[in-house]
């Protein structure tokens, strides 16, 4: 049986399509949507899983989509680098990079075989896109072999978990649709996602020659849209920012609560996990 992996033209289409597709999720200021606060996290708690021995800030975003967590990146002086396979996301990445003066690379290229040197980058890192193969070993290995010695890996993964944090607020999602109903051209490719959590993913790293590696479930909010599947659509922005407060708070209470990344949670419970491991 051949290995199932994310189809490209899907990929391609939505990121063409979709008016969400457009929306940069960074911003040097305060978060104004749910999406925009998910990103500055994410980028928080990038930066507590960097080693003290990174040689360097070469980075690399696999499958980046219009690149919103690398454009903290770059924001931040990282020598930065984009790839993806759809041609319409990377000419979205550029174009969002070039309207915020904000500098990369920019690449059209199959994450499993990549047009990039061996040994290269320091950190490399995907969002949302291990989760679209059912086969992880050779997408992981190809990402692990343009890794310099100590650099390290990081994959964002998204699996279809339906008892998540979101079970309890599809009720939500749906008086919203009702309300606020997608025209049949903001309507999405659907796109294969695999339901598995970490230790396939580690076990795979490990065969690829990770050391120190990790896990951790992630995003422990829910997504409030009428359609939050890829690309996520934002609600108007008196709502989005009422969400934004309100989930502020939330976050504000889980450190208190626990003294840790309030980012972090119970892989499972949250909307996606997190794996890591460093370069032998």
């Amino acid at each position: 049986m051949a290995e199932y992996r994310g189809d490209g033209d899907s990929f391609e289409r939505n990121w063409s399509s979709a008016k969400e597709a457009h929306y940069l999720h960074w911003t040097r200021g305060e978060p104004e949507n749910q999406i925009q606060l998910a990103f500055r996290q994410h980028w928080k708690t990038f930066q507590e899983l960097l080693p003290a021995n990174l040689a360097g800030k070469r980075v690399l975003e696999v499958g980046c989509g219009r690149g919103s967590l690398s454009a903290y990146f770059a924001d931040a002086g990282w020598d930065c680098t984009l790839l993806d396979i759809s041609p319409a996301a990377i000419s979205l990445a550029r174009a969002a990079f070039g309207a915020h003066g904000l500098n990369a690379r920019f690449e059209v290229g199959d994450c499993l075989d990549m047009p990039l040197e061996t040994g290269a980058y320091d950190l490399v890192f995907s969002i949302g896109l291990l989760e679209h193969f059912e086969k992880i070993e050779s997408a992981i290995a190809e990402q692990v072999r343009i890794l310099a010695p100590n650099g390290l890996f990081i994959g964002y993964v998204v699996p279809h978990i339906p008892e998540n944090v979101q079970k309890d607020y599809g009720w939500i999602c749906d008086i919203l649709r009702a309300i606020l109903p997608l025209m049949p051209s903001e309507a999405k490719t659907p796109l294969f996602r695999s339901d598995e959590l970490s230790p396939p993913y580690l076990a795979a790293m490990g065969a690829a020659g990770l050391k120190n590696v990790g896990a951790s479930g992630t995003y422990p909010l829910p997504m409030i849209s009428n359609s939050p599947d890829f690309p996520f659509t934002l609600l108007p922005p008196d709502a989005e920012h009422a969400l934004v407060k309100h989930f502020e708070m939330v976050l504000k209470r889980r450190h208190q609560q626990t003294g840790k990344n309030p980012w972090l949670c119970q892989e499972g419970d949250g909307q996606a996990f997190l794996v890591w491991g460093q370069k032998a």
